[in-house]
C-alpha cells in the first residue's frame, strides 16, 4: 500500500471526488494512531480553494471542530492530516431513525451555536456558509462541525458566488451579490433544528415552516425560536449567534437531559501529535502541527474526535443569564429595526427571566414604535449597582403596564456618566432617576423647571437641593434602629460606625447610625472613617483596639463592604458586622464565602400586605421572591404615570406642589411635602457566615 511522507500508511480510500481522494491511513511513527488525508491533485481546478481552507483552519481552535495536524506536498499533490474516528453524521442517524426527542435537537442545537459563536466572534468574522445535517457529524460526546470549503471571512465585500444546499441555505444565499452577515449561518441552524424535530427539511422541499401540527408536545418557545430563525427576512431572525444560543439553553433548562445516544465508540483511539511531522510547501500555506481543523464534503463518513487534554480550549462564551446586551437592543430600537428588537429581548427574558430592563423595554415596545412620548429613566444599567438597578427596573416594568400616554426611555449611567447623561437626554416633562443620593445632588443644580424624581435616595439633602427634586427611596433609619437595638440586647453596649470617607451619603448614614446608638446606649459612640486608599491592615488594628461589642458598617457598595469585612476578619477582628443593605445580595455573598464570623443584615416583612404585587412579580420573573427595591420601583413608576402631563414640565412640577400623598407599596409619598412616610413594617435578622444566608429571629 502506498505510504506518504514515509509515515502515513495508506489502508483504505474512504471516498473519492474529481479532485482527489480521502485515504484512512495508520500512523508509523506513532502506533495506534489513525488519520484521514485528503488528497488534491496538483493542478486541479479547485486549488485556490484548497490553499484558502488549509490557511483558514490553521487559525481556528474550537473544541467542536475537528483539528487537522499536517499539511504538506509530495509528487506535486497537496495532502491535509486529520484526525480520524469512525461515526455517523447527523443526516445519517435521522435519515435511519427518524425524528429525534426535543432534548436531544435542543442539546445539539446548544453545541453547534457554540461553534458559530466562536466563529462569528473571530476578527474577521468567519461565516461557515454550509450548515446541513450532512456536515454535522455525531460522537458520543457531542458534535464536530465539518466542511469549510464555502466559510468566508467578513470583510465587507459583496459575494457574487452561490453557497449553501437547498432547504438548508438561507434564501439569500442562493443568489448573486449578497453581504456576509451571522443571518445566513442562524438560517441553517434553524433549519437544523426543524429537520432534527420533523426528519424532514425546510423549504421548498420540506414543505410549511410549521412544527407544532405535526410535533404535538413540542414547547412552543422551541417552535417560536425556530421559526424566528428561518423568517426569509434576515432583518426578523435572531441578531446573532449568542442570542440563538442563550435561548436554545432556557429552552432544554426545562427538560431532562436527553439519553445517552448508541453511536459507535471511537475505534482505534487517535492520539494528539506530540512530535511534528515534517513539513514542505510549495504554495505558501502555513503547516505542520498548527490547529487546523474540518473535512471538506468528500469526507461525509469521517468523524474526527475531541481534542486532548493539551489543547488549546477557546475563550469562554458569555453565560446563559447575560442575555443579549442593552446597547444592542438599544441600537435596534434606535434604528427602528422593531423584529430584531423583539427579537433579541424575547431572547434575552428566555435566558434571563428576570431581567427588568428587558421585561420593561418589550413591554413598551408597541408604544415606542408609535412615538408615545418618553420620560427619561436615569439608572445604572452596570457596576456595583446594578442587582439594586435590576430590582427597581423589574419594578418599575410592573408599574408601567397599563400606561399608554408615555414610555421609560432607560438612560445607562454607567456607560456614560450622569452629566453627560443629562446633556443628551433633551426636552422631557419629567426625569424619574438618577439612582442614589450622589448622582441626585450632582444633578440638582442643572435640571431647571424639570421635575426630577430621584430613585433610591434617602440622604436628606436630596430633598432641599432643589425645589423641583422629589426623591423617592426607602429609607433605612427604622431598620437601622431595630438592627443596632437588637445588636445591644444581645452582644452589648458598645458599638462603632465604620463608614467610607469617600462618599458622602455614607457620613450622613453614620451620623444617623450615630443618634441611633446613642439613642439605645446613652453612650458616646466613636465613629471611624475610611477611605479606599488606606491600608486594610492598619484600619483592621485600629478597629481592634477599640474593642467593640459589634460594629455598624455604613458602605452602600455591596463588594466593597464585603472586602472591608473580608480585611477586618484577617486582622483578627471577629465581632459581628452590621450592615443595613438587601440580605439578597449575591454579590455580596459571594466575596463573603470564605470570611468567617458574623455579619448582620435586616429584612422588612413587607411583603405580606403586598401579595397581590408579589404574585404577580413571582409569575412575570419566574423568581422566588421580590426585592423592596422592585416594591420602590413599582410606586415611582406609578407616581410618575399619575404626575406626568404632556404639557410639559410647568404642568407637572403645579401638580407635584399640590397632590395629595399617594399610598405605596412600601408607604405614603407625599410629593408636595417631599415627605415619605414608612409602614410600620416588621423585621427579620438575616445572619451571613461563610457567604451562607440563615433567616434569624424577627427583631
Amino acid at each position: 500500500m502506498k505510504v506518504l511522507q514515509e509515515r502515513y500508511q495508506v489502508i483504505r480510500e474512504l471516498g473519492r471526488g474529481g479532485d482527489g481522494a480521502v485515504y484512512l491511513c495508520s500512523d508509523r511513527r506513532l502506533v495506534g494512531s489513525m488519520w484521514a488525508i485528503k488528497e488534491l491533485v496538483a493542478g486541479g481546478p479547485e486549488r485556490a480553494a484548497f490553499e484558502r481552507e488549509a490557511s483558514l483552519l490553521s487559525q481556528l481552535e474550537h473544541p467542536r471542530i475537528p483539528v487537522v495536524v499536517d499539511f504538506f506536498i509530495q509528487d506535486d499533490n497537496g495532502y491535509l492530516v486529520r484526525e480520524y474516528l469512525d461515526g455517523p453524521s447527523m443526516y445519517d442517524l435521522v435519515e435511519r431513525k427518524g425524528p429525534v426527542s426535543q432534548a436531544q435537537a435542543l442539546q445539539w442545537g446548544i453545541q453547534l451555536a457554540e461553534v458559530l459563536v466562536y466563529l462569528h466572534r473571530r476578527n474577521p468574522p468567519l461565516y461557515h456558509r454550509d450548515l446541513k445535517p450532512q456536515n454535522v457529524m455525531v460522537m458520543p460526546d457531542g458534535i464536530r462541525l465539518i466542511d469549510f470549503g464555502l466559510a468566508r471571512e467578513d470583510r465587507g465585500q459583496v459575494h457574487d458566488e452561490q453557497a449553501g444546499s437547498l432547504s438548508f441555505a438561507a434564501p439569500e444565499q442562493m443568489g448573486p451579490g449578497h453581504r456576509l452577515g451571522p443571518a445566513a449561518d442562524i438560517y441553517s441552524l434553524g433549519a437544523i433544528l426543524y429537520y432534527l424535530l420533523l426528519g424532514v427539511p425546510p423549504g421548498p422541499i420540506g414543505g410549511e415552516h410549521r412544527i407544532l401540527p405535526q410535533r404535538p408536545g413540542l414547547s412552543s418557545g422551541t417552535e417560536q425560536l425556530v421559526l424566528q430563525c428561518l423568517s426569509g427576512d434576515p432583518q426578523r431572525r435572531p441578531g446573532d449567534a449568542e442570542e440563538v444560543l442563550h435561548a436554545l439553553q432556557f429552552q432544554a433548562a426545562a427538560l431532562p437531559a436527553p439519553p445517552p445516544l448508541a453511536v459507535p465508540a471511537p475505534t482505534p483511539k487517535t492520539e494528539r501529535v506530540l512530535e511534528k511531522p515534517r513539513a514542505t510547501t510549495r504554495w505558501g500555506v502555513a503547516a505542520a502541527l498548527v490547529p487546523l481543523a474540518g473535512l471538506l464534503a468528500a469526507a461525509a463518513g469521517l468523524v474526527l474526535s475531541r481534542p486532548g487534554p493539551g489543547t488549546p480550549t477557546p475563550a469562554p462564551f458569555r453565560a446563559a443569564d447575560e442575555g443579549v446586551s442593552w446597547p444592542k437592543v438599544q441600537s435596534y430600537i434606535e434604528e427602528k429595526r422593531w423584529d430584531q428588537a423583539e427579537g433579541a429581548l424575547r431572547v434575552t427574558l428566555s435566558a434571563d427571566p428576570g431581567s427588568g430592563w428587558a421585561r420593561l423595554t418589550l413591554a413598551q415596545l408597541p408604544l415606542l414604535r408609535e412615538q408615545t412620548p418618553q420620560v427619561p429613566l436615569l439608572l445604572p444599567l452596570g457596576g456595583q449597582e446594578s442587582e439594586h438597578v435590576n430590582w427597581i427596573v423589574q419594578g418599575v416594568a410592573l408599574g408601567q403596564l397599563e400606561e399608554k400616554r408615555f414610555t421609560f426611555k432607560l438612560v445607562d449611567t454607567h456607560a456614560v456618566p450622569p452629566l453627560e447623561a443629562w446633556q443628551k437626554i433633551g426636552p422631557a416633562s419629567m426625569v424619574l432617576g438618577p439612582f442614589g443620593s450622589q448622582d441626585a445632588l450632582m444633578l440638582a443644580p442643572l435640571t431647571g423647571n424639570v421635575p426630577l424624581l430621584p430613585l433610591g435616595s434617602t440622604d436628606p439633602r436630596v430633598s432641599q437641593a432643589a425645589p423641583n427634586v422629589f426623591p423617592l427611596g426607602f429609607p433605612h433609619w427604622d431598620r437601622m434602629g431595630a438592627l443596632i437595638g437588637h445588636a445591644v440586647k444581645t452582644h452589648g453596649p458598645t458599638g462603632m460606625v465604620l463608614f467610607s470617607t469617600d462618599v458622602k451619603a455614607m457620613s450622613t448614614s453614620a451620623q444617623m447610625a450615630e443618634e441611633s446608638i446613642r439613642k439605645a446606649t446613652g453612650r458616646e459612640v466613636v465613629k471611624l472613617g475610611f477611605h479606599p486608599e488606606d491600608k486594610p491592615e492598619e484600619v483592621a488594628a485600629r478597629v481592634a483596639a477599640l474593642k467593640p461589642d459589634w460594629i455598624y458598617l455604613s458602605d452602600n457598595l455591596h463588594e466593597r463592604a464585603a472586602v472591608w469585612i473580608a480585611n477586618l476578619r484577617k486582622g483578627g477582628v471577629k465581632t459581628p458586622v452590621l450592615c443595613v443593605f438587601h440580605p439578597a445580595s449575591e454579590d455580596f455573598l459571594r466575596e463573603l464565602k470564605e470570611v468567617p464570623g458574623a455579619v448582620w443584615l435586616v429584612e422588612p416583612l413587607w411583603q405580606s400586605r403586598n401579595q397581590l404585587f408579589v404574585s404577580n412579580w413571582q409569575k412575570t420573573y419566574q423568581l422566588p421572591a421580590p426585592d423592596w427595591n422592585s416594591a420602590l420601583g413599582y410606586d415611582a413608576a406609578r407616581l410618575a404615570s399619575q404626575h406626568w402631563r404632556a404639557e410639559g414640565p410647568d404642568e407637572v412640577l403645579k401638580d407635584l406642589k399640590i397632590s395629595p400623598p399617594y399610598t405605596g407599596l412600601l408607604g405614603q409619598y407625599d410629593p408636595a411635602h417631599k415627605g415619605f412616610k414608612p409602614f410600620p413594617f416588621h423585621y427579620r435578622l438575616v445572619e451571613v457566615e461563610n457567604g451562607q444566608r440563615k433567616l434569624g429571629a424577627e427583631l
